[in-house]
C-alpha cells in the first residue's frame, strides 16, 4: 500500500484555510464600517459621556468696553445769538439762510448722534433646564456700598470691581467675568452667524428695513452703543438684551457645541477674563448639552433657549436706581431664595446660641 505525500494534503488545507480568512475578515471589516457609520466612532462617543447637576448652572458678567472705537464727545454748536452774528458777518440773507438749514438738517443728525462705549450684561446658564438669561445692567444704574454709576465703577477699578458691587446690590452671585472690546465683540458676533433684527428707529447710522433684516457685526455693535434712543439709557440696554438674546436663540446649537473647545480657545484669547481651562472642561459637556439639545425640531423655527428681562426702577438725573423690589424678583432665575434660607437659618441659630449663653449667665 503506497502512502500519502503529506505535501498533497497541507496544501489544499492552506489554501481553504486562506480563502475563509479573507471571507471571515472581509465580513468582519463591512460590519466595523457599518457600526462606525451609524454610531460616528466609539472615541466620539466615549467622549461625550458626561453628567448634569444644578452644579453646573453659572453666572458670568460681561463688560463689552467699544471706547477703543467709539467715542462720547459730541459736536458743539453755535447758540441762536452767535447765530445771527455768523450770518450777518458773512453776509446771509432771511432766505440763503433757510435754505442752508434745510440742506443741513440731514447733516445735523449725523452731528447730533452720539454713542455709549460700555455695555454691561449679567449671563445665567442653567444647562440642565437648557435656558439662558441675560440681564444687561444700564451704564448709570447705582451699585455697590459706594452707590457709584456702574460704568464710573468699571472705569475706575476694573471688572473685577464691578462684578462685587452687583452682587452687593442685586444680591446675587456671579462666578465669573469677562471683558470685550469691539474687535473680540465681533468676533463672536461672527461665530454665532449674525442676527436677523428689527433695526431701531432711534439707530439713524443704518438704513431701515420694514421689520426684521439681517444684521453685520458692524451692525449689531452700532446698536448696541447707540445712545440716542428716546428712552434713554434703559432703553439702550433693553434693546442690547433683545438683539443678544435675539441672537443666541437664532444660532445653530448643535454647529456651535460641535466646535465649542476651538471656539473658546479663540474667545478667550481675545478678552481678559477669569474664566479658566479648568472652568471649561469642568463645565463642557454641561454647555454642549444645553446648546446642542435646545435647537429646534423644525429647522424653520428658532430656538427659546435665551430670554432677557432689564431692570425697573426711576431715573434720578442721570442716575438710574433699581427699584428696591427688583432684587428679589430677580432671585428666581438665580437661584438665591435656598441660599437666603441658608442664611437666614444660620442667623437663628445664632441669636438662639445668644441667648442660650445669656440665660446660662443668668442661672450662675
Amino acid at each position: 500500500m503506497k502512502k500519502k505525500k503529506t505535501g498533497s494534503v497541507a496544501i489544499p488545507f492552506l489554501i481553504t484555510f486562506l480563502i475563509s480568512l479573507v471571507i471571515i475578515g472581509g465580513a468582519a471589516m463591512y460590519i466595523y464600517d457599518k457600526i462606525d457609520n451609524d454610531e460616528s466612532s466609539l472615541v466620539s462617543m466615549v467622549n461625550e459621556v458626561g453628567t448634569l447637576s444644578d452644579e453646573d448652572n453659572h453666572t458670568i458678567l460681561f463688560a463689552l468696553d467699544m471706547s477703543d472705537t467709539v467715542t462720547t464727545d459730541s459736536d458743539d454748536y453755535i447758540d441762536e445769538e452767535d447765530d445771527e452774528e455768523y450770518y450777518e458777518e458773512d453776509g446771509y440773507s432771511d432766505e440763503e439762510e433757510y435754505e442752508w438749514e434745510e440742506d443741513s438738517e440731514e447733516e445735523e443728525e449725523k452731528e447730533t448722534y452720539s454713542q455709549q462705549p460700555y455695555t454691561f450684561m449679567i449671563m445665567r446658564s442653567e444647562p440642565v433646564n437648557k435656558q439662558i438669561l441675560f440681564m444687561g445692567i444700564p451704564s448709570n444704574m447705582l451699585v455697590g456700598e459706594s452707590n457709584k454709576q456702574a460704568q464710573d465703577i468699571y472705569v475706575d477699578n476694573g471688572t473685577a470691581t464691578l462684578t462685587s458691587s452687583l452682587e452687593y446690590t442685586l444680591g446675587i452671585k456671579i462666578d465669573r467675568h469677562m471683558t470685550l472690546n469691539t474687535e473680540s465683540f465681533k468676533k463672536i458676533c461672527n461665530v454665532l452667524g449674525g442676527v436677523t433684527y428689527a433695526v431701531p428707529k432711534d439707530v439713524k447710522t443704518i438704513a431701515q428695513a420694514d421689520g426684521e433684516q439681517y444684521l453685520s457685526a458692524e451692525q449689531a455693535a452700532e446698536i448696541i452703543s447707540c445712545a440716542n434712543y428716546s428712552g434713554g439709557e434703559l432703553q439702550r440696554i433693553s434693546t442690547a438684551s433683545s438683539l443678544i438674546t435675539a441672537m443666541v436663540n437664532q444660532t445653530s446649537g448643535e454647529r456651535i457645541a460641535g466646535n465649542l473647545d476651538n471656539i473658546f480657545n479663540t474667545i478667550i484669547n481675545m478678552t481678559e477674563s477669569d474664566i479658566s481651562a479648568i472652568d471649561y472642561n469642568n463645565r463642557k459637556y454641561a454647555i454642549k448639552f444645553m446648546l446642542k439639545y435646545s435647537d429646534p425640531v423644525d429647522s424653520e423655527s428658532r430656538s427659546t433657549r435665551a430670554q432677557f428681562i432689564t431692570p425697573y426702577g426711576k431715573e434720578d438725573g442721570k442716575e438710574f436706581i433699581a427699584d428696591k423690589y427688583f432684587a428679589d424678583d430677580i432671585k428666581v432665575y438665580f437661584d438665591e431664595a435656598s441660599a437666603e434660607e441658608q442664611i437666614q437659618t444660620e442667623e437663628n441659630k445664632s441669636e438662639q446660641s445668644e441667648e442660650q449663653q445669656e440665660k446660662e449667665t443668668e442661672n450662675e
